[in-house]
């Protein structure tokens, strides 16, 4: 496992760009990038050349600004949390008090934060719930007024019948700040048991991925490590994963491949 990690890191490292950033430039990826180098025990260079970076993607305002289109403001912003804390950026610090801020001013009324999609908003939510929890604010009224709100989507009829990268994440979110009811997480086992032996027979790197690292959150082994023990298969020549088996090495997926196998996602 941990020779699949060097060679992952080492595309990652090889990848980067002179600027610190990834791919083209998505201040998600270069959070996810980041992360993934963190949690592998990656080069100290290429970690503190994306840390850097990141916080030179942050706006005026507040937010890092989605570039690829993939992402939306929210989640960036989110997720970029949720990484500078990693690296020991206080709420206190400039750069996160001003995302903290720019977050706590766009949440919906109803709750929210806007996702691509209806069927993505529970999981924009949740990872918005996820780093205002890093910071130690779920005692805010904001806090709970999204909870609710992805509490009620994760439980509304048809959830599990949504694709894989719609349903691991608010499962995965809410287990991360120990609000998963025992029922979602049930059914969330009994929804992996059904889409795994699909994904990989499909090749969904991705979907496999994001099954791997949402089945070790919540505590299940077996299952897991035959996802994990199939990435490793897949892996390129060039250490990096593509979105789907034989695609291209893309930076964005190798470091989701490498949080999902050393427990990070």
């Amino acid at each position: 496992m941990m020779e699949t990690l060097l060679r992952a890191a080492a595309y990652l490292a090889k990848a980067q760009h002179m600027d610190g950033a990834w791919g083209d430039g998505d201040p998600f990826v270069c959070a996810r990038a980041t992360y993934a180098l963190e949690a592998a025990g990656g080069p100290e260079l290429s970690k503190g050349i994306g840390v850097s970076h990141l916080e030179k993607m942050q706006g005026e305002d507040g937010r890092f600004p989605g570039k690829s289109g993939m992402f939306t403001d929210a989640a960036c912003t989110a997720y970029a949390l949720i990484v500078l804390n990693r690296f020991n950026y206080s709420k206190a610090s400039l750069p996160a008090s001003k995302a903290i801020l720019w977050l706590l001013e766009h949440q919906n009324a109803d709750g929210s934060w806007s996702g691509r999609n209806a069927a993505k908003n529970a999981y924009t939510t949740s990872l918005c719930l996820r780093a205002l929890y890093a910071y130690n604010l779920s005692g805010l009224a904001k806090y709970r007024l999204g909870l609710g709100h992805v509490l009620q989507k994760v439980q509304d009829t048809g959830f599990f019948g949504e694709p894989v990268s719609h349903v691991y994440g608010p499962v995965l979110n809410l287990r991360r700040i120990g609000e998963l009811p025992p029922a979602i997480e049930a059914g969330f086992l009994k929804y992996a048991v059904a889409h795994t032996d699909k994904a990989i027979n499909e090749g969904r790197v991705a979907d496999v991925a994001y099954l791997a690292g949402t089945l070790g959150a919540i505590g299940e082994h077996t299952l897991r490590t035959g996802c994990v023990e199939w990435l490793r298969t897949v892996q390129g020549k060039d250490g990096g994963f593509g979105k789907e088996k034989g695609s291209e090495s893309d930076p964005n997926w190798t470091a989701l491949v490498m949080l999902a196998i050393t427990g990070h996602l």
